[in-house]
């Protein structure tokens, strides 16, 4: 929906407005660890997280490779741009205070309290850029109109948000996470070279899926994590109309976008099925200017990711991404787990009681395992005979095979099938380096990748002791 209060008064009021000498944090800057600038706001890079939920994440992300791009279910984070990170142009002074509902007279500039940087390290991997042409430079800017009236040099460049990304990819430990950028541009502004020159000077042109690619390569079909990793493909860039820039890296967007009001809980899952890709989005901006829009109100605003996990919503776009509600987008490891060292021999059980996953002290313990229907994903049941763990063991009826929940609705439809009493999942591919092709990808791998994911899988595997210290193998 376009929004047509423009807050012309308030965006020049904000930049009339010094920064303290303070240094005390404020708003959701105070609920985290963080160093704060002088507006009390978490300065870029600087929040610390929980490593439990970076390795939980990553986990979640790792067990997709198999499922085509436009499959899998990434963390968004909606106009991940409009962050106070980056100033009073952008919300530093606002005054609503999250989680909604607001105060009327409040201000809620922002979209998001920390930096693009700060919300890839919590686990987003998909993240949504408005650029406007204005005094001389392509700029981002949260603007609600077709015209870039109040977009100016308190505006941060576009090429500076691209090369937060970019510093963020080659950072040590981030080499293989793939990064999704919407690029919501309201028209056609030209200045083809302003947008294709940074995309390709920080995130590099090779590691870019291009639409070339796409269609000579990949032959048109979107291609598994898989297949891109093999062939050193890392970032996947789409419009959000067909303003393409030549289509020398954009991609005309292909998942369907809504309000998080328009959504609905499991098993209703606001439409969602297995192919057809939907984006639900919050949002947490109030403007009062002459009239009071109200984004939660008006859009929605997502608290809880649990349900649009459970329903395998393929980008929710969240706006105040913070660590807490990235946590409720874990349904893999339980809080504190992996609580044993994990190795090429550990076992991974999912409990009956909370539904997540834990490392067993005693593999030999007798359970029936998760069987994935062979044919069919989402077709789950557990085994009528009962085992140690043994991977080598066939308990599973014809038709299926050992194997763990892949994403959020597989998961909830394995607890359908369980009977009060836990089951062995199968978590050992990731841990050797032996994967299988968990189900048939829309482009054919080009050799055996387990020496892709092994080396850096590895060096990730955690301890999480009662006392929250990490032990690195």
């Amino acid at each position: 929906m376009e929004i047509k209060l423009l807050p012309i008064f308030i965006f020049i009021s904000q930049v009339l407005v010094d920064s303290t000498s303070g240094v005390q944090c404020i708003g959701l800057s105070a609920d985290v660890v963080c160093e704060c600038d002088g507006y009390g706001r978490c300065m870029k890079g600087t929040l610390e997280i929980d490593p439990w939920l970076q390795f939980a994440l990553k986990t979640q992300r790792e067990i997709q490779i198999d499922l085509a791009i436009d499959r899998m279910q990434i963390f968004d984070a909606h106009n991940a741009f409009n962050n106070r990170a980056y100033g009073v142009a952008y919300g530093a002074n606002d005054t609503c205070q999250w989680p909604p509902p607001y105060d009327n007279v409040c201000l809620g500039w922002a979209n998001h309290e920390f930096s693009i940087i700060d919300m890839l390290n919590m686990g987003v991997r998909a993240v949504e850029i408005d650029n406007w042409y204005c005094d001389g430079e392509m700029r981002v800017a949260h603007l609600g109109t077709r015209r870039a009236i109040g977009c100016g040099e308190f505006n941060v460049l576009f090429s500076d948000v691209i090369a937060d990304i970019g510093q963020w990819m080659h950072e040590p430990g981030n080499e293989n996470d793939f990064i999704r950028i919407y690029i919501n541009e309201k028209y056609d502004q030209g200045y083809d070279a302003e947008v294709n020159g940074p995309l390709e000077r920080y995130l590099g042109h090779d590691e870019i899926l291009s639409p070339a690619d796409l269609r000579d390569t990949y032959r048109g079909v979107y291609p598994t994590l898989r297949r891109m990793r093999e062939d050193g493909k890392r970032v996947f860039v789409v419009s959000g109309d067909d303003t393409l820039h030549q289509g020398k890296y954009i991609h005309v967007g292909q998942c369907d976008g809504s309000g998080e009001n328009a959504f609905t809980n499991y098993p209703q899952c606001g439409g969602k099925t297995e192919t057809y890709c939907r984006r639900f989005r919050g949002d947490a901006t109030h403007y009062v200017f002459g009239a009071i829009y109200d984004g939660p109100t008006a859009s929605g605003a997502i608290t809880d990711m649990s349900e649009m996990v459970k329903c395998r919503i393929n980008l929710i776009a969240t706006d105040m991404v913070t660590p807490q509600l990235m946590m409720t987008g874990v349904y893999t490891w339980a809080y504190g787990e992996p609580s044993i060292q994990l190795d090429e021999d550990s076992c991974v059980m999912l409990n009956h009681e909370d539904f997540r996953w834990y490392t067993s002290p005693d593999c030999d313990q007798s359970l029936s395992y998760a069987c994935q229907s062979s044919t069919d994903p989402n077709d789950w049941l557990v085994s009528e005979s009962t085992g140690p763990y043994d991977v080598t063991r066939d308990l599973c009826p014809i038709g299926y095979k050992f194997s763990l929940p892949h994403n959020g609705f597989r998961q909830q439809k394995l607890k359908e099938a369980m009977q009060e009493s836990s089951v062995w999942l199968n978590f050992t591919p990731w841990l050797t380096g032996n994967f299988p092709v968990t189900e048939a990808p829309l482009t054919s791998p080009s050799g055996n990748s387990a020496y892709n994911f092994k080396p850096t899988w590895t060096s990730s595997l955690v301890v999480f002791l009662p006392a929250a210290v990490s032990l690195m193998v």
